[in-house]
């Protein structure tokens, strides 16, 4: 067992993957096989019922038993397998069930035929079993790696207790050791496919929901993000706040110092917005120099202390060439009784009046539903300063 978990390890292209990567693989993989088992278990359990009709007419000794597990249970089994596979809810039994299953199979063969004169012509089960186990079933390599162990096991161990013929050992012997490393190969190799397939797509997939300049979640998957925690605050009520900014006379910069130069500002406040914010915090450019902040769990008032915060930093950092830069905000909470076009309007309107007052300042505005507390103190403060 060493020797083989070196050997995974070393055709794993996640062997130093993260946990979390790991698990979105298992997720990712076993997926995309439920169809392989659901049609792989209703074939097997035919084919079986097949090989109960052939004993039926060869076989001399414990007939009822052997027609009992091989017409009956063992197909059994796989069809629960199989029918298993059309229920999402069911699927992790149905995986803890298909990794035990060719266990029974292999004990009931040992079992009628181990030490008798017959064992050389129903031998063959067993390789196709550990052969089934390892490229056919649809297991993950590790699943397929203990069902097939603890089988070749029990062989091994039947070989020791009920030796079979000397002239046929040695072929018995080869045979195992075939069907093993045949199997053990092959289902290595697939999985090395599917785990550089999984890159691949994750990779595009990234590359599909960032912004190619700052690295930022571009506008697509920005709004994709939002409207995720929307869903959260309405199914839980959690909170959540946006922040619109944009530099201010970036136009200007391009101007004076040319696209290069607007580039690396872009690239230097992309980095600044990042490491100024919470990991949960979604942050995305949404157009040339527009960013959108997402702020999980988040109400208004804080959402401003936010919005300070990144206004006092902005203001403080010297940017490459072009020196200091400053932004203008505008900051709004959602509310569950409103649409999200409501927000995303009301935060445009919001940095439109930051922009149309002078630029470098920050404009909140509330929600418009009477109920929702906290913009209520908002609208008061708002009000009072009027």
């Amino acid at each position: 067992m060493g020797i083989a978990t070196r050997l995974i390890n070393a055709f794993d292209p996640l062997h130093e993957a993260t946990a979390e990567v790991r698990q979105a693989f298992a997720a990712w993989c076993l997926e995309g096989k439920v169809l392989q088992v659901r049609y792989i278990a209703f074939l097997t359990a035919l084919l079986y019922l097949c090989y109960a009709t052939i004993q039926f007419f060869i076989a001399t000794e414990w007939l009822g038993r052997r027609l009992f597990m091989h017409g009956l249970f063992v197909p059994l089994m796989l069809v629960l397998i199989g029918s298993m596979s059309f229920s999402p809810a069911l699927h992790r039994p149905m995986w803890a069930l298909l990794t035990v299953s060719p266990i029974p199979s292999v004990f009931a063969s040992l079992y009628f035929n181990a030490g008798r004169d017959g064992f050389p012509l129903y031998a063959p089960e067993l390789y196709l079993i550990l052969i089934w186990t390892f490229a056919i079933s649809g297991l993950m390599l590790r699943q397929a790696m203990l069902a097939a162990s603890s089988s070749l096991l029990m062989i091994l161990a039947a070989m020791v207790m009920f030796p079979p013929d000397p002239g046929f050992i040695k072929l018995h012997l080869l045979y195992l050791l075939a069907a093993f490393s045949f199997g053990f190969l092959s289902a290595l190799l697939l999985e090395k496919g599917h785990k550089a397939m999984f890159l691949q797509q994750r990779r595009l997939t990234h590359l599909a929901s960032v912004d190619g300049l700052t690295g930022l979640w571009n506008r697509q998957e920005t709004e994709r993000r939002f409207a995720e925690e929307c869903e959260r605050t309405d199914r839980y009520g959690a909170p959540v706040s946006l922040i619109l900014l944009d530099i201010d006379h970036f136009k200007q910069v391009n101007d004076d110092h040319g696209h290069t130069v607007g580039d690396t500002v872009l690239k230097e406040f992309a980095a600044l917005l990042r490491t100024s914010l919470r990991s949960v915090d979604q942050v995305g450019r949404i157009g040339g120099e527009e960013f959108l902040i997402v702020l999980p769990e988040t109400g208004l008032q804080q959402a401003r202390a936010v919005a300070d915060m990144l206004q006092e930093r902005i203001n403080c950092h010297r940017f490459e060439t072009v020196g200091q830069c400053t932004a203008s905000f505008g900051v709004t909470q959602y509310h569950p009784e409103e649409g999200r076009l409501a927000v995303i309007n009301r935060i445009d309107r919001a940095l439109y009046q930051a922009k149309a007052q002078g630029r470098n300042r920050i404009e909140i505005l509330p929600c418009s539903v009477e109920r929702c507390r906290a913009c209520a103190a908002v609208r008061s403060v708002s009000e009072k300063r009027a």
